[in-house]
């Protein structure tokens, strides 16, 4: 799972009003929902187009989420790794300060692992529904599964390396939002679960789940962040 753990200056230029974060995520479902949607319907239409007779291609609500969240991980994960190729960027981009001041070298080097997440998170989160739209072979999916499960290995290992250089505050964050997560995710799910078996409510399948999973976990752990101190309010 991505984390943010990059610490940003509290010095916020006067000419720069300051946005809250709901602004901030409002702006950004703005910006890749249609994105994500105009994505999502091109790749229906290549893949219809891919057999003469037609390609049944139906997106779960699920599944058009996953692909907004994948968008936008991959696309932060590439601005942080473009921040990170000069000082000059990174104070501008990350740490929201004057372009002379001093650059921590463990703040961009777990800023540029913190991108590699990103981008890798994206990318698994892009390939089992686009995948499982299209006609493949069992030796192709299972090629696929591999591939997951590796790249799976690396973001893993990428974390661990995270979690063993980071601060205690760093730690602190990640502990604080895998532990709400976890409690209020827990209830939330058996609730909807109880109520599924009850036929009160419909049953939802498991990509959908892990979309409102992932999802809540990115909000949760960029707010824990954002009230520690690590993630710049502006």
């Amino acid at each position: 799972m991505p984390f943010s753990s990059m610490t940003g200056s509290p010095m916020t230029p006067p000419e720069r009003p300051k946005r809250s974060l709901l602004q901030r995520f409002a702006m950004s479902i703005a910006i890749f929902v249609p994105i994500g949607a105009m994505s999502g319907y091109y790749v229906g239409r290549t893949l219809r187009a891919a057999e003469p007779g037609g390609i049944p291609f139906t997106w779960t609500l699920g599944e058009l989420f996953s692909l907004v969240i994948a968008l936008m991980l991959i696309f932060s994960g590439a601005v942080v790794a473009v921040a990170a190729t000069s000082d000059r960027r990174w104070n501008r981009m990350v740490e929201r300060q004057a372009a002379d001041e001093p650059v921590d070298p463990a703040a961009r080097t777990s800023g540029v692992r913190q991108a590699w997440v990103c981008v890798l998170a994206g990318g698994l989160m892009l390939a089992p529904p686009i995948a499982a739209h299209i006609p493949l072979g069992v030796e192709a999916r299972v090629g696929i599964a591999v591939a997951i499960g590796l790249l799976m290995v690396v973001e893993t290992w990428i974390n661990l390396k995270l979690w063993r250089d980071g601060d205690e505050l760093t730690r602190a964050v990640i502990a604080q939002t895998g532990a709400l997560c976890f409690w209020t995710l827990q209830l939330a799910l058996f609730s909807w679960a109880a109520l599924a078996k009850l036929d009160l409510v419909p049953d939802i399948d498991s990509w959908s789940m892990f979309t409102l999973v992932m999802g809540v976990y990115l909000i949760v752990s960029v707010m824990i962040a954002q009230r520690r101190g690590l993630v710049p309010e502006r």
